[in-house]
């Protein structure tokens, strides 16, 4: 973004692997822009599953040049906690640990992959400098990694949940808004609890 220029993403659900159809007369020899019109169209009787979108949709991709629209497979993981044997050292083995995307790979609906691994960095060093006083101390190095792993895991496995839950919420939504009490009841509660959400992602950590 800037220079006039925006960046935006479109989400489609299906299974990963999938390619882009050829050039052909039959999409305008844009293969790409047409099935983002065909899957954004803002004309009765909808997309495929019915929904009708607001043209600005279509702004976006119409303003945006075949050439420039990039398909990839998003992927994400679990935190990585679930095994109890790794519970006191979650990302870290002896002088070796693990940050960024390999730690906690999410969805990029927060915008908090990059903003995690720069928080990673930070704690990193921070426990380094407190921890390792002789940098040929192996054992001093494995305690400061341990440490940082555990401050960090539980923080970002918290983003990478609410990452997943915006997700999906973009792709169902509609879907979801369904369900009698239950789809109301949800979005009341996601609502209500922004402000903490906000507050947890955006201000400093200790």
């Amino acid at each position: 973004a800037g220079g006039a220029r925006q960046q935006w993403f479109a989400l489609i659900r299906e299974p990963p692997g999938g390619v882009d159809a050829e050039p052909s007369p039959q999409n305008n020899y844009q293969p790409k822009l047409t099935r983002l019109r065909n899957e954004f169209t803002h004309h009765e009787p909808g997309d495929a599953d019915g929904n009708v979108w607001d043209q600005f949709a279509l702004e976006l991709v119409n303003a945006t040049h075949e050439a420039d629209i990039k398909r990839r497979d998003l992927y994400d993981g679990y935190p990585l906690v679930r095994n109890p044997m790794y519970w006191l050292r979650p990302w870290a083995s002896t002088r070796v640990c693990l940050a960024g995307d390999a730690a906690h790979p999410m969805m990029p609906n927060l915008g908090q992959g990059g903003c995690q691994s720069i928080e990673d960095a930070a704690r990193l060093i921070d426990e380094l400098y407190s921890t390792v006083s002789d940098p040929t101390d192996k054992h001093q190095i494995a305690r400061a990694l341990a440490q940082y792993s555990r401050a960090r895991v539980l923080r970002t496995g918290a983003v990478q949940g609410l990452a997943q839950l915006g997700s999906d919420l973009l792709v169902d939504f509609d879907l979801m808004m369904t369900i009698p009490i239950i789809g109301p009841a949800f979005l009341a509660a996601t609502q209500l609890s922004m402000p903490w959400i906000l507050r947890f992602l955006y201000l400093p950590q200790p």
